[in-house]
């Protein structure tokens, strides 16, 4: 394979960009949301169209038309019809037009599960780095998946799926005589125990009630997918961008649909390796004890589950699922504790740029003024509650999707196996896939996926994003950014 690099802090300020002498680093990190501001925004919220403002107010915050640097950028925000049933997906697009004879490359970005569009919103400057193209001018599409903030809410074609009791994965029994030691860890969330048995009788039943839920939700969330293409007039997405959640239907959707896309572009993906849980499993289920492996290709990889406390599983399903619309009812407490839980995450930008020699030296236009501003903080976390204080179907489908290692019931390495298998000339799209340094997801998996399409002759390349964790693309924008804009325009 291919050697896999870690990308160290090179977008250095090359644009001979002088900061305004106005301009002053938030130096402070406000660790708890005083309790009248945790009541504004927990009243605001209450408005029926308050995400939609605040979508507005991000997007001319992180993009302001008001800057020369943005000039010949169009904004637009729209809600694209999907079906005769009244459905609709959420957009903010940027485009910028560098030759009117010229066609239009198209980028598209799927959010993942606990978010919206506004996620990205350190990323929307990335249509500064398509200005002067002399081929092809530029549209970049920032999607609320289906379910999400402001996209239509609808129910899966499948009855048998439970609202409110989330039926359990297989049972199985883990035999670990030795205590965790955290440091003797595998890549820091992998034990390798003794051994582990499931039930053959239960596992099938399991199986035979999860698998048809789960082509029946890639129908549903791909569907949606290829119904925003079509109904866009797009024939062919050139670069499809997915984190996480997204990430995972995104991949679903260029095995479905390899021919609607010429490039797939994988953020942190979730689901990515083979586990004990598969429903694609396709080794004998005995009810033998059996060896464990730590090789994410392997069905007996056991993730997380040696590692997992009792409180962790009732937690991922009787509370994780329904928190989101509970945390109105908390009213500004709601608002604190969701304001405390992404201000640390969001702040680690100011730390970043301060280590690698402050804003003077990393900084490469106005648009980077507001990375980690005091404004900018408080209005990506307020979009955020907004977004999935809404609730979501989504919500209880990631319990579906997921097990409570969150790895997936049907692997995204198991859907490439069978792709390249079933259609190899079919998956002629470019395959890039990108983790961060210190990144909670399987990165190995991603990398014996790549090793995988290496062997099979396709194009496929692994990037880790430097001080990125699993929001790479939040933690580290520059270097995220940079290396999307080099793919895009194929300087990788």
């Amino acid at each position: 394979m291919r050697r896999s690099f870690i990308r160290f802090i090179h977008v250095r300020n090359t644009s001979q960009f002088v900061l305004p002498k106005s301009y002053k680093p938030n130096r402070s990190l406000l660790k708890e949301l005083p309790w009248k501001t945790g009541l504004e925004i927990w009243w605001k919220s209450l408005s029926s169209n308050r995400l939609a403002t605040l979508q507005k107010e991000l997007v001319e915050l992180m993009v302001s038309p008001e800057l020369e640097e943005n000039s010949g950028i169009s904004t637009e925000h729209k809600k694209v019809p999907l079906d005769k049933d009244g459905n609709y997906i959420n957009e903010v697009g940027f485009k910028v037009t560098n030759d009117p004879t010229k066609p239009t490359k198209h980028l598209v970005f799927i959010h993942g599960y606990g978010a919206s569009l506004g996620c990205f919103a350190r990323n929307f400057q990335i249509i500064n780095k398509f200005k002067g193209d002399e081929n092809y001018n530029y549209h970049v599409h920032f999607l609320d998946n289906i379910t999400f903030g402001l996209s239509s809410n609808p129910k899966a074609s499948n009855d048998t799926i439970k609202y409110w009791k989330i039926p359990p994965v297989a049972k199985i029994e883990l035999i670990d005589n030795e205590p965790t030691d955290s440091k003797k860890l595998y890549r820091k969330y992998y034990k390798l125990i003794e051994g582990y048995r499931l039930d053959p009788e239960n596992f099938e039943q399991y199986r035979s009630y999860f698998a048809p839920i789960m082509k029946d939700l890639e129908d549903f969330y791909c569907t949606a997918i290829d119904q925003w293409r079509e109904s866009q007039g797009i024939d062919k997405i050139d670069w499809l961008i997915g984190h996480s959640y997204g990430g995972y239907w995104s991949s679903s959707y260029a095995v479905r649909h390899p021919d609607k896309l010429s490039s797939l572009i994988l953020l942190s993906p979730v689901g990515v390796e083979r586990n004990v849980h598969a429903v694609t499993n396709t080794n004998q289920v005995t009810d033998k004890i059996q060896k464990p492996s730590l090789d994410p290709t392997n069905y007996n990889f056991l993730s997380r589950l040696p590692i997992l406390s009792k409180k962790q599983i009732l937690y991922w399903y009787y509370r994780l699922p329904f928190l989101p619309r509970l945390l109105p009812y908390l009213g500004p407490w709601g608002a604190q504790l969701y304001f405390k839980m992404w201000m640390s995450k969001l702040y680690k930008i100011n730390k970043l740029v301060t280590k690698h020699g402050g804003p003077e030296n990393i900084f490469n236009n106005h648009n980077d003024l507001v990375y980690g501003s005091k404004k900018e903080l408080r209005l990506i976390i307020e979009y955020l509650y907004n977004a999935i204080t809404n609730g979501s179907n989504s919500d209880i489908y990631t319990r579906y999707v997921l097990t409570t290692a969150t790895v997936s019931k049907w692997p995204i390495y198991d859907k490439y196996v069978k792709a390249l298998k079933e259609k190899p000339d079919e998956l002629d799209f470019d395959f890039h896939i990108m983790y961060g340094q210190f990144d909670f997801m399987n990165s190995e998996a991603g990398q014996k996926l790549v090793q995988l399409l290496q062997d099979n002759k396709k194009l496929a390349t692994y990037y880790e994003i430097s001080e990125g964790g699993h929001n790479l693309y939040i933690d580290n924008p520059f270097d995220t950014n940079q290396t999307i804009a080099e793919i895009v325009k194929g300087e990788n």
